[in-house]
């Protein structure tokens, strides 16, 4: 009798849902189903001894076969998140998560355990943001999360155990969006400081989420409102560019000068770039270490190696 805890994962091809699937595995202690649309995407999840599933969570119909294997635990980590197609926002990351908790309820899953972000709060101008602050977006991207937020929220009042994780940008070795880019901007000096890089850029280290993902199953403070989750350590932007530097072996980013930056704020598209590198963006974590959550990784061990594999391979 196979006696292992059975653990579906959506998103499970994405950057969390990869390292996810990776994390479970070490353990042996779970059967891990992936879902995914295409089944030729999905392949490489096989080492990890995942069972793959061709569904699409927008699809009621062809998640009702998954879930007639009595699963126990689901991690929602699929999404969209391209900030520019309403229509795709809301199908994916609202309809979708709509599916997976009703699916998970009516079958009698454990826990359910949703990524969602800190887009659904970023709004706010509070520093430190905290869980507690009204939903407020600043994007459709956001505004997506908020709504699947709320589809979560209203699951969780009609029973169902679920866990809401708030990420913030999330970076890592394989990181498929941004930070190859910046490396390369970094590496040729292409991206100056703002300000002289004074202020707060909080991120999270991939392993650090999936750490704290898997750790949520055990401790049922997690069913009640939602849990920021970024690294320990709030770093400035100088620090974590001259720690990427480190990791990429190159000179350290040269300062804009405040003439420069009062000429190119004012630019729609430079402008708004800029900006964002002008303000706090720190993430309060009391929550998860209030119940015991111990951040296995730092970012002056995680950003230097992260930055080295992204830009040069792993030896």
């Amino acid at each position: 009798m196979d006696e292992k805890t059975k653990v579906l994962v959506t998103g499970a091809t994405g950057f969390i849902g990869r390292h996810l699937v990776e994390e479970l595995s070490k353990s042996g202690e779970y059967n891990i189903l992936c879902t995914t649309r295409k089944l030729s995407r999905a392949t490489f999840l096989k080492k990890f001894g995942a069972k793959i599933i061709q569904a699409d969570i927008t699809e009621k119909y062809s998640l009702e076969k998954v879930f007639n294997q009595k699963i126990d635990i689901v991690f929602h980590c699929a999404g969209y998140v391209a900030n520019s197609n309403a229509e795709l926002l809301y199908k994916i990351n609202v309809l979708g998560t709509e599916n997976i908790c009703d699916l998970s309820l009516k079958s009698g899953v454990k826990r359910v355990v949703y990524t969602s972000s800190v887009a659904v709060v970023s709004g706010n101008r509070e520093v430190p943001l905290t869980e507690d602050l009204p939903f407020k977006a600043t994007n459709i991207y956001g505004e997506s999360k908020v709504e699947a937020e709320r589809k979560a929220l209203e699951y969780r009042k009609k029973g169902l155990k679920i866990v809401i994780v708030r990420p913030p940008i999330v970076y890592g070795e394989d990181e498929p969006h941004m930070m190859r880019f910046m490396l390369f901007l970094l590496k040729y000096r292409l991206l100056p400081l703002i300000d002289n890089g004074q202020n707060k850029f909080h991120l999270a280290y991939v392993k650090n989420v999936v750490k704290l993902m898997i750790y949520s199953l055990g401790n049922e403070g997690f069913l009640e409102g939602a849990f920021f989750i970024a690294d320990k350590e709030v770093l400035s932007s100088k620090e974590v560019f001259i720690a990427m530097c480190k990791g990429i072996r190159a000179k350290p980013p040269l300062n804009i000068p405040n003439c420069l930056k009062a000429a190119l704020m004012p630019l729609p598209y430079v402008g708004k770039k800029l900006n964002f590198f002008t303000r706090d963006m720190i993430y309060s974590t009391k929550r998860i270490e209030k119940l015991g959550f111990n951040f296995p990784y730092s970012g002056e061990y995680s950003i230097p190696k992260s930055a080295k594999e992204l830009f040069y391979g792993k030896n």
